[in-house]
């Protein structure tokens, strides 16, 4: 190739490569739809665990007190009364005695906390309300729940 055709191609090549370049090198612009777009960063990063998303599993304690052939809920003088919990709840019950042996039972759930005295005040079950209605707790010691120690556990 001689001389004289070189200077040519470069000084057409030349031009050409340096808008190549500037193109190659600017930054686009945004909105582009031909342009990649950083990704979001909100879809991006792992998900954190959620602790109050609907339908999550609530943990419901209830405290109770056995005292003669009753039982109370702590800080309240209704014996016997309805425990009201949402169905898919965990529930989570400590029955303490005030005196003689007691325990809680549930049949329909299959659960019941230790006979307990006043050598071991206070025993916790736990629990999950999976059916809905009206379940009768009681004690199932002697003939307590024949004595009227019993009351329903309502699972909403």
């Amino acid at each position: 190739m001689g001389k004289k055709v070189m200077n040519r191609l470069l000084s057409v090549a030349a031009p050409l490569a340096a808008s190549l370049l500037f193109v190659a090198c600017t930054p686009p612009e945004a909105g582009d739809p031909d342009t990649p777009q950083p990704a979001d960063p909100e879809l991006t990063q792992p998900d954190a665990p959620d602790t109050e998303q609907p339908g999550d599993q609530t943990t419901t304690q209830i405290n109770l007190t056995a005292e003669g052939r009753d039982f109370f809920i702590d800080g309240e003088d209704e014996a016997n009364p309805d425990l009201v919990v949402q169905q898919g709840d965990t529930v989570e019950v400590t029955l303490c005695v005030t005196g003689g042996n007691h325990d809680w039972v549930v049949d329909e759930f299959a659960i019941a906390t230790e006979q307990i005295g006043e050598d071991s005040p206070c025993s916790t079950v736990e629990f999950v309300a999976d059916q809905v209605g009206e379940f009768e707790y009681y004690c199932s010691v002697g003939n307590h729940r024949e004595q009227g120690m019993y009351g329903t556990l309502v699972v909403e």
